[in-house]
């Protein structure tokens, strides 16, 4: 399966690697490292995340307070937010 980023959430994962480089030398790569291991987990695995509204399914990080909202279309997987976890939930729900 392919992955796609829509511009929201890419804006929101480039936001999140900016502000943990700014907070700690290697924490914005340690944050990249989180979402692809998130994303090889659900491109393997569609359905693993908890299902969410709007027909979207979201998968947590393990190590940093995110969540990657995406929805599943034929052979895409469509990330619909790169979403903090304590900050506006369901912010998101106008892009799907």
């Amino acid at each position: 399966m392919r992955v796609e980023f829509i511009t929201p959430a890419l804006e929101e994962f480039f936001g999140a690697i900016e502000f943990y480089r700014d907070q700690a030398p290697g924490l914005g790569e340690a944050f990249v490292g989180d979402v692809e291991r998130s994303i090889a987990l659900f491109t393997e695995f569609p359905s693993l995340g908890s299902p969410a509204p709007s027909a979207t399914r979201r998968v947590r990080l393990s190590r940093f307070p995110y969540s990657l909202v995406y929805q599943v279309a034929d052979d895409v997987i469509r990330v619909i937010a790169v979403e903090h976890q304590n900050r506006l939930p369901g912010f998101w729900r106008g892009r799907v």
